[in-house]
Order: structure tokens, then sequence, then C-alpha cells
């Protein structure tokens, strides 16, 4: 995904926070920061520059590629009703593709060549946490049920520190609100990029035990494709300069956009926020699992542009899959939100 599809789906998953009420606080903390969603969620391309390990988890259920390991490992296959079982809330992708015959085969991630992506989400979620018991006073208090009386913590001369400015200790928390507001930004993008069915397509990659089995113009035109339908950078920063709402903001979609999120009760989210049933890790390798089988049935063809995905398909069909991989998308970085703030509230 390019960089307007990751900072809507950001927008939509705070939309989606705030109209859930379960976590107020959390919602007031990046609502301060909505004007940094355009180049936070953009951080791990445009700074961190990670894309060849950090964003993939390319799979495969070809036992002849070299490194795989798949023959005799009846283990990794995983059917639907695994899938479906594991994984809390709607799943649209999974539901598109329980009949595919990929599940059916023990499939994986080249653990050479296929990248690390539920390793990154995992460690940042872990990071956000840590960030918020270390942030700036009173951060740390404020994001709490109830506010601590102060530090119950003496010096070597007995002196209570409680008593001290913050700013005199030593060992002060130095994270600010607007550096965690942007590390929930950034984990959007992997989050995100997970639910882009050629970053878990093994058949999507260049190197020498896998041989392209894609057309490298594939997987950029789909993006392209999809970035045409979401607002401009100005858009983005209009809330700011012209107090438009959020709700505003992620429904001011150019004329012409497919995405129907908001207005087609087929692809309608769930303002519950499901809780997630496992860690963070195993999480993503299960959302990885359906982006890899859905790529299988949706991708039949190596076809060297999505115009050609389309004739050979329908326009319908493009459309249908790409709503049901943003609305996954939105969802699921929610979840992964929710998820990092109680850890550290609870």
């Amino acid at each position: 995904m390019k960089q307007k599809a990751h900072s809507w789906v950001a927008l939509r998953a705070l939309k989606l926070i705030e109209d859930s009420r379960k976590a107020p606080k959390l919602s007031e903390l990046l609502f301060y920061y909505l004007a940094d969603v355009w180049e936070g969620a953009w951080i791990p391309d445009s700074l961190v520059v990670d894309m060849a390990y950090g964003h993939t988890f390319k799979m495969d259920s070809d036992a002849g590629i070299k490194g795989i390991g798949l023959a005799g490992q009846d283990w990794l296959r995983v059917n639907y009703r695994q899938l479906d079982t594991a994984l809390a809330g709607k799943r649209l992708c999974l539901d598109y593709i329980q009949d595919s015959p990929e599940l059916q085969k023990p499939y994986r991630s080249h653990p050479r060549y296929g990248g690390h992506l539920p390793n990154r989400v995992i460690a940042l979620s872990h990071t956000i946490g840590d960030m918020l018991k270390l942030g700036d006073f009173p951060l740390s208090f404020y994001t709490q049920a109830k506010r601590k009386r102060g530090y119950k913590v003496k010096d070597a001369s007995g002196a209570d520190l409680s008593a001290e400015p913050i700013k005199n200790l030593s060992l002060s928390p130095n994270f600010s609100a607007r550096q965690v507001a942007l590390m929930f930004f950034i984990i959007s993008h992997y989050v995100c990029d997970v639910h882009m069915p050629l970053h878990c397509d093994l058949r999507d990659s260049a190197e020498p035990p896998c041989g392209r089995r894609m057309p490298a113009t594939l997987h950029p035109s789909i993006e392209e494709q999809w970035e045409v339908w979401f607002p401009s950078e100005e858009q983005f920063a209009a809330h700011v300069r012209q107090r438009k709402s959020l709700d505003d903001a992620v429904l001011d979609l150019p004329p012409g956009s497919l995405i129907r999120i908001d207005t087609d009760p087929s692809y309608q989210l769930d303002e519950g926020i499901r809780n997630i049933k496992q860690d963070e890790w195993q999480e993503m390798v299960y959302v990885a699992r359906i982006s890899y089988a859905l790529s299988r049935k949706w991708i039949a063809k190596p076809y060297q542009t999505v115009r050609e995905m389309i004739a050979d398909a329908s326009e319908d069909e493009f459309v249908t899959v790409s709503n049901f991989i943003f609305h996954d998308a939105v969802e699921s970085v929610a979840r992964i939100w929710y998820k990092a703030w109680q850890r550290f509230r609870d």
C-alpha cells in the first residue's frame, strides 16, 4: 500500500476506536496528533526503510522450493475452520478464501526469504507499552484509570523523591505523547502491509531460491490503483486547517472512489473491537496465511498489471476483494492498537 492508503487506514482505525468507546483516553491521545498521521504512517518506508524484510511474510505451498522444507509437514496445513476459530471478529478476506484449495495444503513462510513482519508487529506493540510507562510526566499517570499519588521512592539521603519536580530526577521519563502517537501510526503501517496479498505471496519474490513467478509490475500496479481511491495529502491535513471532523475526513473520498466501507453494509466495520485471541506475532502469522491464500485465489495467473486482472475477471471482483482487504486492515489495526493500550492500562 502507498502513503494515501496507509494514512487513511490509520485515520479510519482511529475513528473505529473512538466509535467503540472502549479506549477514550487512547482516542484523546491520538486526536492531538492527527496532523502527524500522513508522515507517521509512512515512516517505515521513508525513514526506517526495512521493506525487504520487515514488511513481508511471503508464503508458499510448493515443496520444491529450496529451503522451504514442506515435505511431510502436514502440521503446516491450517484449514478455514482453524483460522476462523483462532481469529476474533469478522474477517471478510477469510470468508472469501474458505473454499480455496491452498487451505488444504501445508504452506509456510520461507525461513530466509519470507520476511519477519510478525516480529516487527509484536516488538512495536510492546515498545508502545514501554514508551507509555516511560512517558513524559504526567503521561504515564494520565493514561491510568486512577492517578497515583506520587513516586514512592527515596534517594540515598532518605528524602522522598515524589516531592521533587520531574525535571530534577536523574532517571526522569523522556518519551513525549507525540512520540507515542507516532509509534501507533508506525505500527499501523506493518499491520496494513500484511493485508496486501503480494506481501505474503512468495511468487512475488526475486530471491534466487524462489524464482520470480509474478511480474514485477503487478504489485505496484495494484497499489497505484488503490491510491486513486484515497484523499490527497492536503485532505489528510484539512481537519487541522479547516477544523474538519474525523468523521468528515475519512468520508471525504475523491470522486469515483470505490472504497465502500462506510456506504455499503456488506463491508460495515464492527464497532465492538474484539480482543485478539493470541499474541500479536501469532495474530499476524494467521493474517498472513489468509493473505497468501487470498493472493493465490484472486491472482491465479501471473498478470502483468491490474488492468489485465480486471480484464480476465471483472471490475466488480477487483473492487469487492479490495474492500475486503481494507475492511480487514482497518479492524486489524484497531485491534492491535487496543492490544498495546490494554497491555499498558491493565
